[in-house]
């Protein structure tokens, strides 16, 4: 009888990593499950309702957890919470340390009770974990106190997984891209943590040089109304798409010149790398070059200060930003969990 291993982490359906390991482990003679969550409360956005919302949500995933049964269990941090059951059950797992989660609940909500919680538990999670894993090397300086043994298993696409269905022509066609335009493409949650805010004065700069440019911008969140207002402003040089399936954005990096990862300087800046941020390995995957600020230092892209985006995707469109390397799941990231695999039975 084979292996079962269970992946734990509110919600899996959002985290292609899961999917990944999951195609990874398929005819290993392991039964891979992730856990989904029974129940998810969600009574709004204030920082109070948030918080009961996670109370609910967590205290019924957490009974879920203490109910599972596999040999090996790997969990997701952000948050640690649900190493408890498997603790108090004297269950081996592996810690999947994605983020900084209680330095993110302290800039939050501030430094007090939940930040002390958020802090305590993580050391728990991590003092306790049989081996952890990481998303990106950068990470690593948070955990080498504790010892464990640690794999670095990037969030790089899949070979098969990830390939345009239109060719770059016959896309741009599509979408109206006239020639000699250049297509500047932006995707993400559309957050002040991933920069929209940023993208109206990269517009203004860019046009300043260059009028045959279109900015394509693919997402969805609570700054919606920024695209919308610059597609508004300027309907000849912005395209809004919206959220789109992740099947479709291949075909939206395929078509661009140049990809930007536009994010503010803060405590998380040194995290953010191409291993860790799936769209810049996406990026790297197609051969586009990438032009970013506000994130950590990579022979991979184009590091600009904020106020020179404009300026960099212009020195990128004349050759100068850095050759992405093609990294893929397969190539850097299958062996890897097989060994992990291997390692924790």
């Amino acid at each position: 009888m084979g292996l079962k291993v269970i992946y734990i982490t509110l919600p899996p359906h959002k985290y292609p990593r899961v999917k990944k390991i999951a195609a990874t482990l398929k005819g290993q003679n392991i039964t891979f499950q992730a856990l989904v969550p029974k129940i998810r409360v969600k009574l709004g956005n204030t920082k109070a309702k948030r918080l009961i919302s996670a109370v609910i949500t967590y205290t019924v995933f957490l009974l879920q957890t203490f109910l599972a049964d596999a040999d090996i269990y790997w969990v997701a941090n952000a948050p640690e919470i649900f190493v408890l059951p498997l603790i108090l059950r004297k269950k081996k797992y592996i810690l999947d340390y994605r983020s900084p989660w209680s330095l993110e609940v302290r800039l939050e909500f501030g430094k007090g009770i939940l930040s002390y919680m958020a802090e305590r538990l993580t050391y728990v999670a991590l003092k306790y974990a049989k081996v952890v894993t990481l998303a990106s090397s950068t990470l690593l300086e948070d955990v080498e106190k504790f010892g464990k043994k640690v794999y670095i298993i990037p969030n790089y696409p899949q070979k098969d997984d990830f390939k345009p269905t239109v060719s770059y022509d016959d896309f741009r066609k599509l979408h109206g891209v006239k020639k000699g335009e250049k297509v500047i493409l932006f995707v993400g949650n559309l957050s002040k943590v991933e920069g929209v805010d940023i993208l109206p004065e990269i517009v203004e700069g860019l046009l300043e040089k260059r009028k045959k440019i279109v900015l394509w911008i693919i997402g969805d969140g609570v700054l919606r109304s920024v695209p919308e207002e610059l597609e508004r402003k300027f309907p000849e040089n912005v395209k809004f798409f919206g959220w789109r399936p992740h099947r479709e954005v291949p075909n939206f990096i395929n078509a661009a010149d140049v990809c930007i990862v536009p994010r503010h300087e803060g405590p998380f800046s040194h995290y953010a790398n191409e291993e860790g941020v799936q769209k810049i390995s996406e990026y790297m995957f197609l051969g586009k070059p990438i032009v970013a600020c506000g994130i950590a230092p990579s022979k991979e892209y184009l590091l600009v200060k904020r106020e020179d985006m404009a300026k960099g995707i212009l020195e990128a469109l004349e050759g100068k930003a850095p050759k992405p390397t093609r990294r893929t799941w397969e190539d850097d990231c299958k062996e890897k969990v097989l060994e992990l695999i291997k390692d924790v039975s």
